[in-house]
């Protein structure tokens, strides 16, 4: 019988990639989605295009705060064996957002989450993986965030909403003796990646030679963690049993004045930058302590900036064409 996976959030970044790596693996690959419109769709529709060329991906449009909906798709994927795990991506994403539009963000990231894990432990599936955020530590002033770090003083909305969805799924794990495991994401970039985020948004706007919006100094300092290496997290993750959070972070923090430097430097175009005020929901910096994720799965990330960048910047001269339509 095919091992089988159900990936949420299979049209975003972070479930693209995974659905791509257990596609290749050979499991048949449930993806769930609500296509909305937090950003561009015209980038989700291009990921999902490209899934669906893989015959063993099965794709459903459906928003994770739709019990009723979701149970019927769970039901019928279930039906001819259970899946390895579920990977929960799904997520309202963006901090800044999440000031405008508090409510949606808690319907997405908390009631969608009670809703997968409500049905994980209806169809006694093996494991629950569930992306969290690093944004959980708030403006921490440590030097390096550990699992163990302060993570009740969120600053946004966005933080709150994950952090809400961490303790959830502790108490089910209570109640359930369910396998839960809570990956701490450190800002995720790469091919494919978020249009409301700076490695796009600074990549595209240079290209382009538009104005690039520099909130504060750019001497904030951000744990850029390359795609690969956090689906390769994801994936070693899923073996953990009980109930277990880790970061999945590069653990080697840059300041956003280098990610604009090595832009430059690829390019050969030089940045117009737009100085504005720090927002109140950005923090100055992050930074992942790693030591249990090396301990209980063996996993540190293998790309370094400068090779990441480079990656993704050829990614978006070789995607020129399609790319130019993406709203930034």
């Amino acid at each position: 019988m095919n091992k089988k996976i159900i990936i949420t959030g299979a049209a975003g970044f972070i479930g693209f990639h995974t659905a791509v790596s257990y596609l290749k693996k050979g499991y048949l690959v449930l993806g769930i989605d609500n296509l909305n419109d937090s950003y561009d769709l015209y980038l989700k529709s291009e990921r999902i295009k490209k899934l669906k060329k893989f015959d063993r991906f099965s794709f459903k449009k459906i928003d994770i705060s739709n019990f009723k909906l979701l149970s019927n798709v769970f039901n019928s994927f279930c039906k001819q064996g259970l899946p390895d795990a579920v990977i929960n991506l799904a997520a309202k994403t963006g901090v800044r957002k999440s000031t405008s539009e508090p409510y949606s963000y808690y319907v997405s990231n908390v009631i969608g989450c009670l809703n997968i894990v409500k049905l994980v432990n209806k169809f006694n599936i093996n494991k629950l993986i569930h992306a969290s955020t690093s944004s959980v530590y708030g403006n921490s002033k440590k030097k390096s965030f550990s699992v163990e770090s302060e993570t009740s003083k969120p600053v946004s909305n966005y933080a709150a909403s994950k952090k809400s969805s961490e303790i959830l799924l502790h108490a089910f794990h209570e109640l359930y003796k369910m396998n839960i495991i809570i990956l701490r994401f450190f800002t995720v970039y790469g091919p494919y990646g978020r249009p409301d985020m700076s490695p796009f948004i600074f990549i595209e706007s240079n290209l382009r030679k538009k104005n690039i919006n520099l909130f504060g100094t750019g001497n904030q300092k951000r744990d850029f963690t390359y795609i690969d290496d956090i689906v390769t997290g994801i994936s070693k993750s899923v073996k953990l049993k009980g109930f277990n959070i880790l970061n999945l972070g590069n653990n080697n923090p840059v300041r956003i004045n280098k990610l604009l430097k090595n832009i430059e430097t690829l390019s050969k175009i030089k940045n117009k930058i737009k100085k504005s005020q720090s927002l109140k929901e950005d923090v100055d910096y992050t930074s992942a302590n790693i030591n249990k994720t090396k301990k209980l799965i063996s996993w540190e990330p293998i790309t370094n900036f400068n090779e990441g960048i480079t990656r993704t910047f050829n990614w978006h001269i070789d995607n020129r064409e399609w790319l130019k339509k993406i709203k930034i």
